[in-house]
């Protein structure tokens, strides 16, 4: 029993060694070209050494960033070489005669192409063979011809020897695509030969007529994303945001932002990735559609604007080529001129090429914003307005603290803390509320904060009409909930000193210095914390990207900003008016 156990255990060892091994490596691979040797599968950033048989260098590279690499330099036919990279050597023995001529071709035509090279009085490696999933009795055939010699002529014939195509190149290095409709019954394998001279190529061309419906499958559609089909983390998913056209001019008057010229820019892309369900390589057309989500009509904003001739298609389109089981991308451009900010739905319809009828059609929706030129220029009036109020704090500190005796500052400090200390416990409250409330934690929490603040803030300014006031007890009121929790953040210039000024401003227009606890101070309070209230939802969607419903900017401007707030004043100032009182 134990020399089995023992054997067991001795496998499942050997089995996880083997498992852990490095997958084997491809070595690198060379085929001589016209114009010299094209080598791929090298490692990235490695030296490649090309020297003759007898060891006399050739080529010298230095080490390169892509893995495959074409040297150029005149082989001799016959010769043998040595390639060296990475610690690996290659032995090549250059074919006997230089190649006549390079024939691509592209079965059906707009499908990847296969390269052959065209040696006199000898046949190439491998016959080609081709396997043409139409419908189209007819498929069109393309050959790109590029010619070594002058005075070349290129035939093609059937098995029956009658000729098909026939052209003549007369210059070296000419190029020429060849395009045929080329018959074929399905499921029925035709010889073709290809000849340039004593050059032949042999071509087995075969109709297979394929129902696709159910063989190819979306995996993924991302929207939006780069050009190269990555998606853009500052962009949510299913939402493109149109550039504010605010910030678009004030970038090109600033020089920060180049004014291009384009008559195609795509706002961004969507990237679809689809799988081959069949053994067939399949050949695809993949067209994007914008609709309205009610009429289901083209939403025309959404596609780019015409240009060029007659044949100009307006529809994004992708050519894509699935191998057999496997996978590929689509990456379409998407186009956004002048469409108002809503709902859409994206359709895309998968067609075979040459084909009429889709075999995979999908919609989903997205969402289109734009930025408000209004919201935009009171953003830039919050950062532009706070940032100077904190740095004008920090150099007049100083002199602000001269201007008020010792009672004052103790009553301005009292009024501080005693704010810190009730919104403290009043959060406290109000996050356990929130948790039982959701949004509407506004109408019970803001209850709490913006009545008790305001009622304490309200009753000491009775006391101490002083311009200045809600600057120190608010600053005072800032550096505690910083010291003792440490809420430092780099947004803080802009939201502390903004709602200073602002509650300054306003104490200073509505003159509530002269009369402190009469109900111009009362008014004076709750719009400017109407204000701070809107401010601070505006730097909360600018920078920690927040998104609130209408319905609850307007509740928490009019009912927590602007009520809460006049009541905890009406409040402050009666009792203020009871301690001024009390203190005469």
């Amino acid at each position: 029993m134990k020399p089995l156990v023992l054997v067991l255990i001795g496998g499942l060892c050997l089995a996880t060694l083997s498992s852990c091994r490095k997958p084997t490596e491809v070595p690198p691979r060379a085929a001589f070209v016209p114009l010299g040797l094209e080598v791929s599968g090298l490692p990235k950033n490695t030296p490649v050494e090309l020297y003759t048989a007898s060891g006399e260098p050739v080529l010298l590279y230095p080490p390169l960033a892509s893995s495959n690499v074409l040297l150029i330099f005149p082989w001799r036919p016959g010769a043998e070489y040595l390639l060296k990279a990475e610690g690996t050597t290659l032995h090549l023995l250059a074919p006997e005669r230089r190649p006549l001529a390079e024939v691509e071709i592209f079965a059906p035509l707009g499908s990847p192409g296969r390269r052959f090279f065209l040696y006199p009085g000898r046949p190439p490696e491998k016959p080609g063979r081709f396997v043409l999933p139409s419908r189209n009795p007819c498929p069109e055939v393309g050959f790109l011809v590029t010619s070594y010699q002058p005075k070349l002529t290129v035939s093609l014939r059937d098995s029956s020897g009658r000729e098909i195509l026939r052209r003549e190149l007369f210059g070296e290095f000419d190029r020429v695509l060849l395009r045929r409709r080329i018959c074929l019954p399905e499921k029925t394998p035709r010889r073709f030969v290809l000849s340039t001279g004593d050059a032949r190529l042999e071509l087995t061309l075969e109709r297979r007529e394929l129902d696709l419906r159910g063989k190819v499958r979306l995996v993924s559609w991302r929207l939006p994303t780069e050009e190269s089909g990555l998606s853009l983390r500052y962009r949510r998913e299913g939402l493109l945001a149109v550039p504010n056209p605010l910030f678009e001019r004030l970038g090109y008057a600033l020089g920060i932002k180049a004014r291009g010229f384009s008559r195609y820019e795509p706002l961004a892309f969507e990237t679809l990735v689809l799988e081959n369900l069949s053994g067939v390589p399949l050949n695809l057309i993949v067209r994007a559609e914008f609709l309205d989500p009610e009429s289901r009509k083209p939403v025309p904003g959404f596609y780019p604007p015409r240009f060029g001739m007659s044949g100009h298609v307006r529809k994004p389109l992708a050519l894509i080529y699935l191998p057999p089981h496997g996978k590929a991308r689509a990456v379409l451009p998407i186009y956004v001129k002048e469409v108002p900010p809503g709902e859409y739905l994206a359709r895309v319809a998968v067609y075979p090429l040459g084909e009429e009828r889709p075999v995979l059609t999908e919609t989903r929706r997205f969402g289109v914003s734009r930025g408000k030129p209004w919201l935009a220029a009171g953003l830039l009036a919050i950062l532009l307005c706070g940032g100077l109020y904190s740095m004008a704090i920090l150099g007049l500190l100083k002199p602000l603290l001269s201007g008020f005796g010792l009672r004052a500052l103790t009553l301005v400090s009292l009024a501080g803390a005693v704010a810190f200390g009730l919104d403290f416990l009043g959060g406290l409250l109000s996050n356990i509320l929130y948790a039982l409330l959701g949004p509407f934690n506004i109408l019970v929490g803001g209850l709490i904060t913006e009545v008790v603040h305001y009622a304490v803030f309200t009753a000491v300014f009775v006391l101490i009409p002083r311009p200045g006031f809600a600057t120190l007890s608010g600053l005072l009121h800032y550096l505690m909930g910083t010291v003792l929790f440490g809420g430092l953040r780099a947004t803080d210039p802009f939201f502390v000193g903004f709602r200073l000024l602002t509650l300054e401003t306003f104490l200073l227009l509505f003159r509530a210095y002269r009369r402190p606890s009469g109900g111009r101070t009362v008014l004076a309070l709750g719009l400017a914390d109407a204000l701070n209230t809107l401010a601070s939802l505006i730097l909360h969607m600018t920078f920690y990207r927040l998104f609130f419903p209408v319905w609850y900017l307007w509740l928490s401007i009019l009912v927590k900003g602007f009520l809460y707030t006049l009541f905890g004043a009406f409040l402050g100032a009666r009792i203020g008016r009871h301690l001024r009182d009390m203190e005469r």
